[in-house]
């Protein structure tokens, strides 16, 4: 029986070669250098791929069907440049099949490969056509810079971001130099007094993340479907019938490939959705996910408002959480009303990943959460205005050990926050983002280690707030009276 034809390679190619005849020898070199290089870098990482038409099809493949699906299983699609490639009608049809469907390359994949500008067969000049005329291309031109242009090149393949300029010394500055807030005769009592001052947030700045965003469709909708499946991988999220994940699909030991259509993968830089609102929303949802498999494995829940709060000890005694060499706090602890009424209090944040401008953070939000057993949550009438009320109560100093604390407790004893994906990890400063002021409050200053060693029984204050009984049915309307009257 004849052979069958090739059918589409499980592996996920990461660069197209469109390309000319006249130019096959240069790119057959370029092809051999591509996949001799890997994907982060290192000799043990996946070795890179590219569809090169000599190596990728076959005889008695059909020609269109094997380009078309080397064009859809591509990450990238290389537009080698010449005279004799933009003349040509087969190259054309490649680099128009991917134009077509993204005029302007907002999503990246073209990379354009300026080869040669002049033909000596043709005699005539390469006019590039207006799709690359407003595209960054990479000049091949001279081979004295092959190397450096090739490492270019692979630095986009790899979804790598530029490498910015080194720091030099600064010849502009002036130290010491700041302007006064107001003029000496314009001073009162109840100006700032003239020193510098540090304002810590409650966001903690992400200094790096996962460069590429993996996708393929899926029979799945709900995410318990993929659960059935596949019990132990890593996160991802359900959009548009697909499955998104940090996780390189394209790897055969990929558990989440289960789950998915696996001769269909592809991927993007996560930076081509950054402009874009809600596939943005995607990858922040991503991150939560990450974020929530990494608080699962201490001993803190979340609840349906989204807070997470610790658990009390699973023998039902009060639980103590130390952070290093900080002093233990009280996280979660049995408590009574005047009333008689027993429930827990708990330590509780809001956390999740946000966008501000350009920075990308984690928002701390501390809070208190009260459960009945130590597990379920209170939803009475009564609970909204304690933990309000009692809120308004803390000073500055106070929310910030909350925030500096949840930091800490992030960061499971390391320099900084790694918080595992499947892919490259996020990493997230632990310190929370500050600004600099030229005045502030003489003397008015709290040292962090201080600041840690203030170890009050807070979750007892928050008790004592509670007053009457913490029932959660129609009667609780009166406990709410006596909590918003005191």
């Amino acid at each position: 029986m004849p052979n069958e034809p090739t059918q589409q390679p499980r592996d996920v190619c990461d660069v197209f070669l469109c390309h000319n005849g006249a130019d096959k020898d240069w790119v057959r070199k370029l092809a051999e250098q591509i996949e001799s290089e890997t994907f982060d870098g290192t000799s043990n990482g996946r070795p890179l791929r590219v569809f090169f038409d000599e190596w990728d099809i076959d005889v008695g493949d059909n020609v269109l069907l094997r380009i078309n699906r080397g064009l859809t299983a591509s990450r990238y699609v290389a537009v080698v440049i010449s005279p004799e490639m933009l003349a040509a009608p087969w190259p054309s049809l490649e680099w128009t099949h991917i134009v077509a469907d993204d005029p302007t390359n907002r999503r990246g994949r073209i990379i354009p490969i300026f080869l040669r500008d002049y033909s000596a067969a043709l005699k005539q000049q390469a006019e590039l056509p207006a799709p690359f005329k407003a595209l960054n291309w990479i000049d091949f031109r001279r081979p004295a810079d092959f190397k450096r242009s090739f490492r270019k090149m692979i630095r986009k393949v790899r979804d790598e971001v530029p490498a910015r300029g080194r720091k030099r010394a600064p010849i502009a500055s002036r130290p010491n130099a700041t302007k006064p807030i107001v003029s000496p005769s314009e001073e009162t009592s109840a100006s700032p007094d003239r020193v510098p001052d540090v304002l810590l947030g409650n966001l903690l700045p992400v200094q790096d993340y996962p460069k590429t965003i993996w996708f393929a469709p899926t029979d799945a909708r709900l995410y318990d479907d993929v659960r059935e499946i596949v019990e132990d991988s890593a996160q991802f999220v359900l959009q548009d019938k697909k499955l998104f994940t940090f996780a390189d699909l394209s790897r055969d030991d990929e558990p989440l490939r289960a789950a998915i259509d696996d001769s269909r993968v592809n991927s993007l830089p996560v930076s081509a959705w950054r402009d874009d609102t809600v596939r943005w929303r995607w990858i922040i949802s991503l991150m939560n996910r990450c974020l929530r498999s990494h608080l699962g494995k201490l001993p803190i829940k979340r609840d349906e408002k989204m807070r997470y709060f610790f658990r009390p000890n699973k023998d039902g005694t009060a639980r103590v959480w130390k952070n290093g060499n900080d002093p233990g706090r009280t996280v979660a602890d049995r408590k009574k009303t005047p009333a008689g009424d027993e429930f827990w209090v708990h330590q509780g944040a809001r956390l999740a990943f946000q966008t501000l401008g350009d920075l990308l953070s984690i928002c701390i939000e501390p809070c208190y959460v009260f459960t009945a057993d130590g597990n379920t949550p209170l939803e009475g009438k009564s609970v909204g205005p304690l933990s309000i009320k009692w809120g308004g109560k803390e000073r500055n100093a106070a929310i910030l050990r909350h925030i500096v604390f949840w930091a800490r407790t992030l960061a499971r004893r390391q320099p900084r926050i790694e918080i595992q994906t499947g892919g490259q990890p996020i990493v997230i400063s632990g310190i929370p983002a500050f600004a600099r002021a030229h005045f502030g409050i003489e003397f008015d200053h709290i040292g962090i280690k201080s600041l840690l060693a203030q170890v009050d029984d807070e979750l007892q204050v928050a008790a004592e707030s509670l007053s009457g009984s913490i029932s959660q049915d129609d009667d609780a309307d009166d406990a709410e009276g006596e909590a918003t009257n005191e």
